[in-house]
């Protein structure tokens, strides 16, 4: 089973980081395919970032049984809206994004700022778009001074980890943090393998398995 996981870093990453982390070693290690995404706007408008996301995404479909992205920080946002917009995100797992927004980006200069902003329209808008949305672990760091944990969970069902010890950037270098993440990871992949197999053995076209086909 081919399995996928996307990488988008957050706002002034330099996007070298991932390889250095163990979240990437131990996918690789796991059998996972690992894709960084390059086509990230630093400065904005965040909607764009998420629609090349989902380019990326869906073009990752056609070779892939189960894709699962991580987000740092405004990473995650871009993954949220990306899912929320679609595209084939199986799992979608965030580390110290702003889900509630920032009180001093609404201040900035910059659209992509302005979009993370507490209470923005851009937020409002991402949570208002209806339909289904992947499962999505949210990590936060107990001593993230960027966002709190109060700022960082999603208004929708989540499952929730908070690492101790660790800053804002520190958490994705952490190793039992990357533990958390794949063994999250690997058990939504058997999860969706288990269910391919079950289709693969359901019968086809309303026939009951061994029937005869039907004549006219």
């Amino acid at each position: 089973m081919s399995k996928a996981l996307v990488f988008v870093g957050g706002f002034g990453a330099p996007g070298n980081e991932w390889p250095l982390t163990p979240i990437r070693r131990s996918a690789r290690e796991r059998g996972w395919r690992t894709k960084y995404f390059n086509e990230r706007l630093v400065f904005g408008p965040l909607a764009t970032s998420a629609g090349r996301l989902v380019d990326l995404v869906d073009e990752l479909d056609k070779t892939h049984d189960t894709i699962v992205v991580i987000g740092h920080s405004m990473g995650g946002l871009v993954a949220e809206h990306a899912a929320a917009l679609g595209a084939s995100i199986d799992g979608l797992v965030t580390i110290g994004t702003p889900h509630q927004g920032h009180y001093l980006s609404r201040f900035g200069p910059l659209p992509v700022m302005r979009d993370m902003g507490t209470n923005s329209a851009y937020l409002r808008g991402v949570a208002m778009i209806p339909g289904e949305r992947p499962p999505i672990l949210v990590v936060t760091a107990a001593k993230d001074r960027l966002v709190p944990k109060s700022g960082s969970r999603p208004n929708r069902p989540h499952t929730f980890l908070e690492v101790s010890n660790v800053g804002h950037l520190r958490v994705i270098f952490d190793q039992s943090t990357a533990e958390t993440i794949m063994e999250w990871a690997d058990a939504l992949a058997e999860e969706i393998a288990e269910r391919h197999q079950d289709l693969d053995r359901a019968p086809r076209s309303g026939r009951r398995p061994n029937s005869p086909p039907a004549t006219s």
